[in-house]
């Protein structure tokens, strides 16, 4: 059935973001600082995604241990190290620097863990707010992408829903930075979706936040009993039938209050990010899931014995969904060698963190997770351009985790540094396209990893 539009205004602009996560704003941010006119679109009543609808402001993947050294190194410029940086000046982050990694690491476990930037999630908002409006680029929130319209390899427009109807935005470039690939979908490309032999997608997980937490004594606890993730306590609680969750670890992440922490526990599996009925029932789900557990940790773990529940996210943190089949794809083979591109622009050196769809405890690519002295080979991943191109449509680029690459690099490439420099990539691509006069698809992905570089990012 063909529904007609009844379209309120068209809008035009140099470059239109569709998605205003990591990627995303990092986007929209560079796009417009190279001149361009930027609108940002986000479904949500906030910028950050899931740094902060999702309730994940644990920002992983700009900084890393360096086991040989013992010293925070950094892996991402730009973008991400002026967010965070700031953050850290206002005091409303910890600096990974000023962490006793060995003594007393907030994060409970692995020394590298301490790398991510953990900082307050309304400071956070904040900081992205002024961003957007001190940088001139127009914001739509709470904006749905209901449809796109593409003409002789281009996406001509997209339409958009909000409370007073329907918007047409036109561009020279637009940047998909979803997490959905949700333009390429919408203009009927192909997308792969969870692993090859099922489809299944790793699990999901609904944050909470709480605070009265007695962070000195779970850290303690951690450390004389070399227990990274309370797996001793779990083990035993679920030989005495209190543990029916299906995972066997605890995440804690300590904030920039000394009592704060957010938990990322709940491993929810069977969850589809671009289901709406799947979405609906995990949030209902993970919201009951969390008063069980909070019950569960005050009487059971060390430090949470007066913790309260500040909240639940939102929006469920999704890990995976769709990814897009690009010009290039970069291979689980191409990421273990190292490989290295003339134009790579984008860098990770997380690890492969992409939990089993059927075991959440349990991640492939990095095996148990019961040795907390485990040592750890960090990894260069490098991805080039071409893997934020499709071959159908010439001036669309893709950012995030929904780029070209197979299911086992997307762990190491999900995170916030990386996603923020491939979407500083895109904001570049698309003002290389404007500036020469071409489709995003003709700019030279060696340009745009010469202007990350002089732009402060660490390739």
């Amino acid at each position: 059935m063909e529904v007609k539009l009844k379209v309120n205004i068209v809008l035009s602009f140099d470059a239109v973001v569709c998605g205003s996560g990591p990627a995303g704003l990092a986007a929209a941010v560079q796009a417009r600082r190279c001149g361009l006119s930027v609108a940002l679109i986000e479904r949500s009543g906030c910028f950050g995604g899931n740094m902060t609808s999702s309730g994940v402001c644990h920002l992983l993947g700009g900084r890393r241990w360096d086991q040989d050294s013992r010293k925070m190194v950094r892996e991402t410029g730009g973008l991400f190290d002026e967010i965070t940086d700031a953050l850290i000046r206002d005091k409303k982050a910890i600096d990974p620097d000023s962490v006793d990694v060995f003594n007393y690491n907030p994060y409970g476990w692995y020394p590298r863990m301490a790398a991510g930037v953990a900082c307050d999630i309304e400071a956070l908002k904040r900081c992205l707010d002024d961003l957007v409006i001190r940088e001139g680029i127009r914001p739509f929130l709470f904006t749905t992408i209901i449809k796109t319209e593409l003409s002789d390899r281009r996406l001509k427009r997209i339409y958009a829903q909000d409370q007073g109807g329907i918007t047409a935005f036109e561009a020279k470039t637009f940047i998909d930075a979803t997490g959905d690939a949700e333009l390429s979908f919408l203009s009927g490309l192909p997308t792969l979706k969870g692993r090859d032999s099922d489809h299944l997608m790793t699990p999901a997980s609904l944050i909470m936040h709480v605070d009265h937490v007695d962070m000195k004594a779970y850290v303690a606890y951690q450390n004389a009993h070399q227990q990274p993730k309370l797996i001793d306590i779990i083990n035993d609680l679920r030989a005495r039938g209190i543990w029916t969750f299906p995972f066997e670890i605890f995440i804690a992440i300590g904030l920039a209050e000394d009592d704060v922490c957010m938990v990322n526990t709940l491993r929810q599996v069977g969850v589809d990010g671009t289901d709406a009925d799947s979405l609906t029932l995990s949030m209902i789900q993970g919201r009951e899931e969390s008063e069980r557990l909070l019950g569960i940790m005050k009487a059971y773990f060390p430090g949470f014995g007066n913790a309260r529940m500040r909240f639940t996210a939102s929006r469920i943190g999704i890990r995976e969904s769709r990814r897009i089949l690009g010009r290039s794809m970069t291979s689980l083979e191409d990421a273990l060698e190292g490989r290295r591109y003339e134009d790579e622009v984008i860098k990770t050196t997380y690890n492969f963190d992409l939990p089993d769809p059927k075991r959440p405890s349990f991640d492939p690519m990095l095996g148990s997770v019961d040795n907390p002295n485990a040592r750890r080979k960090h990894v260069a991943i490098y991805a080039p351009y071409s893997v934020m191109l499709v071959d159908q449509l010439d001036n669309l680029i893709t950012a995030g985790r929904c780029i070209s690459v197979e299911r086992e690099v997307l762990g190491p490439m999900r995170v916030t540094g990386p996603a923020m420099m491939g979407g500083q990539a895109a904001g570049f691509g698309a003002a290389l396209a404007n500036k020469n006069d071409c489709d995003a698809a003709m700019v030279d992905g060696k340009e745009i990893k010469k202007c990350l570089q002089d732009a402060g990012c660490i390739i």
